[in-house]
């Protein structure tokens, strides 16, 4: 039984690889197995974006992107995965809004701009990158005082929900039983907090549920102080 959980994080990492590898399958993962819910939970982040220069790490196929720019925000994005950076462009330019908005290939850990670029970065369902002491530290120095990081961690159909049942039957055989929220789970959800070191790009941070008709998302939101904070110098020994 010990075994189980490390066999799974491994199967999940090969399967989400692929899917980063094909336009097709990232599609299809993201829609059909959600009930089309995958969108709306993307959308969850604007209402909560901060200031006017977005930066989004791990752009997928370019949806979110694409909302956000058309939104008038201005956007720059990353992402590791070339096909996914190919399609975010092409995705971009079939809706003309492309001139200015740069997407890379970048790393979450070395992020290939200024300090205090952003005033707000945004990561959607993220893979392991996002627990990186290093993820964080880049977040942290990109973004503006009084920026905010906001990580749309995880969503599901509710186990409740008698109609989608052979969804939340997929999920459980993906991602395990208990990834799949009940009536109650929004009420312990604030272990969630401690999922991701927001400390590591000096931010604090919070956890919100936003609960659906049949479904249940968690965001946890990393804010920067507004203003610098001067670290202490290093104790002399004595």
């Amino acid at each position: 039984m010990a075994t189980r959980a490390p066999a799974r994080a491994d199967i999940l990492r090969m399967f989400f690889g692929l899917l980063y590898r094909s336009r097709t399958l990232y599609w299809l993962a993201s829609t059909i197995p959600f009930a089309g819910q995958w969108r709306v939970w993307q959308r969850l982040v604007i209402p909560r974006i901060l200031g006017r220069d977005v930066l989004e790490i791990g752009c997928g196929l370019g949806t979110l992107l694409t909302d956000m720019v058309k939104a008038g925000y201005r956007c720059a994005a990353v992402d590791r995965s070339p096909q996914m950076v190919a399609a975010t462009r092409d995705r971009l330019r079939s809706k003309g809004v492309s001139a200015f908005t740069p997407v890379l290939e970048a790393s979450a850990q070395k992020l290939p701009f200024a300090a205090a670029s952003f005033d707000t970065v945004v990561s959607t369902f993220p893979t392991e990158y996002v627990q990186d002491p290093a993820t964080l530290h880049e977040v942290g120095r990109v973004l503006r005082p009084g920026g905010r990081y906001i990580v749309v961690l995880s969503a599901s159909l509710l186990r409740n929900a008698r109609l989608l049942t052979p969804l939340v039957w997929i999920q459980d055989a993906v991602y395990g039983r208990n990834a799949t929220p009940t009536e109650k789970s929004c009420m312990v959800a604030n272990t969630l907090v401690t999922a991701i070191p927001f400390e590591a790009g000096g931010l604090s941070a919070k956890m919100q549920c936003v609960r659906g008709p049949f479904w249940e998302a968690y965001l946890l939101i990393g804010e920067k102080p507004r203003e610098a904070i001067t670290p202490l110098p290093a104790l002399e020994p004595h």
